[in-house]
């Protein structure tokens, strides 16, 4: 998976030029490997190339959108008397489920390590 496709695919979920998008290549090349880490041993990365690129481009907007709702990035408007702010919490929240979908998406081709089984003693 090329770090530039993920870079490209995360400027169109973010709404970002190229060259806004480019100070957060970084983050697009951490979560590719991220997932790359995690795929199954035998997976054919290049059959699922546009499914993993989709999945790697969801959360580095998970990422960015935390990034940015950690300090003064997110957005605010002000015109007058008139001042419209996002709410931080509904846009993580949105990027969140974002990558949750993206992730069941390509959830056959990963290990999984969400599951916990432990014995519950009743006494």
């Amino acid at each position: 998976m090329e770090v530039s496709d993920v870079l490209e695919r995360f400027a169109l979920i973010a709404g970002l030029s190229e060259e806004e998008a480019s100070p957060w290549a970084d983050i697009c090349s951490d979560a590719a490997e991220s997932i790359v880490l995690q795929l199954k041993d035998g997976v054919d990365e290049k059959a699922n190339e546009k499914r993993l690129i989709s999945a790697a481009a969801s959360l580095s907007f998970y990422k960015y959108t935390l990034y940015r709702a950690s300090g003064e990035g997110m957005n605010t408007f002000a015109a007058g008397d008139i001042k419209i702010t996002q709410d931080k919490k509904e846009v993580i929240n949105s990027a969140y489920t974002a990558w949750c979908m993206e992730r069941d998406a390509i959830a056959d081709l990963l290990d999984d390590d969400h599951f916990l089984f432990r014995k519950v003693d009743l006494y």
